[in-house]
């Protein structure tokens, strides 16, 4: 995982939330159990604080779980990726009901700042254009 995606990733997740999901996507699935342990290599974490945490990824969306004897297990709803892009996309939704043109004129004039991002914001509107043809 980037820097990038880090820091990004814990502008949506808290850290130990953060630190849960990177034992997850790394196992694909587990436990409370399998987390706790695999954590408590660098950590001393209570078994209920980390069932607590995925308890809380799971309704916020993020983890999905299943049962397995008396506990369950955890997947992950979404990559690294997937979780920053519906995140971000959320994000976008909300300010555009909240504020219409205000959001898009804020938006445009922040992008203008940035060469690079100016020219991406180009291309993608000229891909979108050339879609609608």
């Amino acid at each position: 995982m980037s820097d990038f995606e880090n820091k990004v990733l814990l502008k949506i997740l808290g850290p130990l939330e953060l630190e849960v999901m990177k034992v997850i996507w790394s196992r694909k699935k587990g436990t409370v159990q399998d987390v706790l342990t695999e954590l408590n290599e660098q950590n001393n974490y209570a078994y209920t604080t980390i069932m607590t945490i995925m308890n809380r990824l799971d309704k916020k969306g993020v983890l999905t779980r299943s049962k397995l004897g008396k506990g369950y297990v955890y997947k992950p709803l979404y990559s690294p990726n997937e979780l920053i892009q519906q995140n971000s996309s959320e994000q976008v939704e909300h300010l555009l009901h909240h504020y219409g043109d205000f959001a898009i004129t804020q938006f445009v004039d922040a992008v203008g700042h940035n060469p690079d991002q100016l020219n991406k914001l180009k291309e993608l509107i000229q891909n979108l254009e050339k879609d609608e043809k």
